[in-house]
């Protein structure tokens, strides 16, 4: 179910007596958990709200907590954060850590009072297999709250400027949009990152209502190996209108064919040494050390290649290379040749 869904129960004054609430997007989780403290802990909050830590959570200490009767209120709310008991084998060691038997909890959620509301919060993933997951479906809800789409950030953005008395236009905002990196596949923006942007837009503009080009690439630079890892990214996706759309813009912004080019063939480069050292389990910090890499390259080469076959990188690098001695030789023209490149890169 979505986090709208969410909102609109605890609007409505329909709470369940148990929650199951994961995903990526820490934002919409943190949020929505507050939603349902601030309904369901109406009074005496240092005593009808009781949070632990998932990790090493006993279950006589789950249940206790289950078991007591709130003060001054009709429910009190346990939090559990990150229960061990919903991860999948090799999440974490206490997935599959002996005593941690999911039973005992499946027992109290099977069970739970009248006078408690549970939430059980996984920032991340979990076994949707686990019989403890199918429990919480049967005695309460389930929300998953990943990244939210494009339609839904645009909406979302207009709104957070709107609260401060801001428009943006149709073209600036997907400007912003692609200049934050929320949505890049395999980026790890959330919205606490956009709503940090916003506040830093708001404020850089200051009286004036209309937010216009300048105000966001003063305030959101623009980063070229960002841009060329997303064109990589968009490449590996076969996505060629957003290849050629990368490319234009990078064109826009003073960059020249063969400097791209250039930095193109580095960070494919850069990619396969760096996939070949963490396929021996070095580490972004010995990676970063070996090849003197800053660590963040490092790690944006690992997020990029874990996607790509080693095969059909050491291609693109070659294909990279041929490129290069087709507009050297004047074989080919600069533009023209980059965009074939980028059309048949990952091939």
């Amino acid at each position: 179910m979505s986090y709208r869904q969410l909102m609109s129960d605890i609007k409505n004054n329909s709470i369940k007596s148990v929650y199951l609430i994961y995903g990526s997007e820490t934002y919409l989780i943190d949020k929505g958990l507050e939603a349902l403290r601030n309904a369901v802990v109406t009074s005496f909050p240092e005593l009808n709200y009781t949070q632990l830590e998932g990790e090493k959570l006993d279950a006589s200490e789950f249940l206790a907590a289950c078991e007591t009767f709130p003060f001054g209120s009709d429910r009190r709310l346990v939090v559990v954060r990150d229960l061990g008991v919903l991860k999948s084998k090799g999440d974490g060691e206490e997935a599959t850590a002996p005593g941690k038997d999911a039973q005992p909890f499946i027992d109290v959620v099977g069970n739970i009072s009248d006078t408690t509301c549970l939430a059980l919060i996984s920032y991340g993933g979990i076994d949707k297999r686990k019989k403890l997951v199918n429990e919480l479906k049967k005695h309460g809800a389930v929300y998953e709250f990943d990244r939210i789409d494009r339609d839904e950030l645009a909406q979302w953005i207009r709104k957070g400027l709107g609260k401060s008395g801001k428009s943006i236009g149709s073209r600036e905002l997907d400007h912003f949009i692609n200049s934050i990196g929320y949505l890049d596949k395999n980026g790890s923006k959330t919205m606490y990152d956009v709503e940090n942007e916003i506040k830093k837009l708001v404020g850089f503009v200051g009286n004036s209502t209309d937010i216009l080009m300048t105000h966001i690439e003063a305030v959101v630079p623009r980063n070229i190996e960002n841009d060329i890892f997303k064109l990589i990214n968009a490449c590996s996706e076969k996505d060629v209108d957003r290849s050629l759309r990368l490319y234009g813009d990078m064109l826009l912004e003073g960059e020249n064919s063969f400097g791209i080019l250039g930095l193109l063939s580095r960070q494919i480069k850069n990619m396969l040494e760096v996939s070949e050292l963490y396929s021996k389990r070095f580490d972004a910090v010995s990676i970063s050390a070996k090849l003197k890499l800053h660590e963040y390259t490092v790690k944006l080469c690992i997020k990029y290649s874990s996607s790509i076959k080693r095969q059909v990188l050491q291609s693109a690098f070659r294909k990279c290379l041929d490129t290069e001695l087709s507009i050297k030789s004047g074989r080919m023209g600069e533009r023209l040749a980059m965009e074939m490149l980028l059309v048949g890169l990952f091939e």
